[in-house]
C-alpha cells in the first residue's frame, strides 16, 4: 500500500493509506483514513477527501479512456459479430440442406427396397397357397376307402 502524508498535525494518525492495485468493479477493495477517524483535525478530514474525489475522478477518467481504446469500436465490433453470425448461419444452412439431401436419399433406397420385399412376399404367399393346394389334393388323392364299424347287437 501507497502512503501519502497528510497535512494535518504531522503523527502516524494523520497519513492516507491509498489502496493496492487491486480493484473491484472499479473500486478500491480496502481503504483506512485514520484521519477520519478518531480525532483528526477538520482540515486533514476535508484534505482527505479531496483526496479521494480526486483520486475517484481519475479512476473514472482511465477507466473511460480503456474504454474508448478497447471499445471505441463498438460499431466496428457490432459489424464484425453481425457478420460473423451471416457466415455461421450461411454455414449452418449448408449443413441443414446437405443432411436433408442425405435423408431424402436415403427414403428413395428405403422406399425401393420395401417395393422389392413386398413384391417377394406377394411372391412367396402364392407359392405357399399353390403348395398348400397341391397338399390337399395329394392327401385327398392318398386316402383309401377304409371300411367303418358299427354297433349291430343293442344292450
Amino acid at each position: 500500500m501507497e502512503r501519502a502524508a497528510g497535512t494535518g498535525s504531522g503523527g502516524d494518525d494523520d497519513e492516507l493509506v491509498l489502496p493496492p492495485a487491486s480493484f473491484q468493479d472499479g473500486l478500491p477493495s480496502s481503504r483506512s483514513y485514520p484521519s477520519c477517524i478518531g480525532g483528526g483535525s477538520a482540515a486533514a478530514a476535508s484534505a482527505s477527501l479531496e483526496r479521494e474525489l480526486l483520486y475517484r475522478a481519475e479512476l473514472h477518467q482511465q477507466q473511460q479512456q480503456q474504454q474508448q481504446l478497447g471499445g471505441g469500436g463498438g460499431v466496428e465490433r457490432r459489424k464484425r459479430r453481425a457478420m460473423k453470425n451471416r457466415e455461421s448461419a450461411e454455414r449452418s444452412r449448408a449443413r441443414k440442406q446437405a443432411y436433408l439431401q442425405e435423408l431424402e436419399q436415403e427414403v428413395r433406397l428405403l422406399r425401393a427396397e420395401n417395393a422389392a420385399l413386398r413384391h417377394q412376399c406377394h411372391q412367396l404367399k402364392a407359392a405357399a397357397a399353390e403348395a398348400e393346394a397341391e397338399a390337399a389334393a395329394a392327401a385327398a388323392a392318398a386316402k383309401k376307402p377304409t371300411i367303418q364299424r358299427t354297433s349291430s347287437a343293442t344292450f
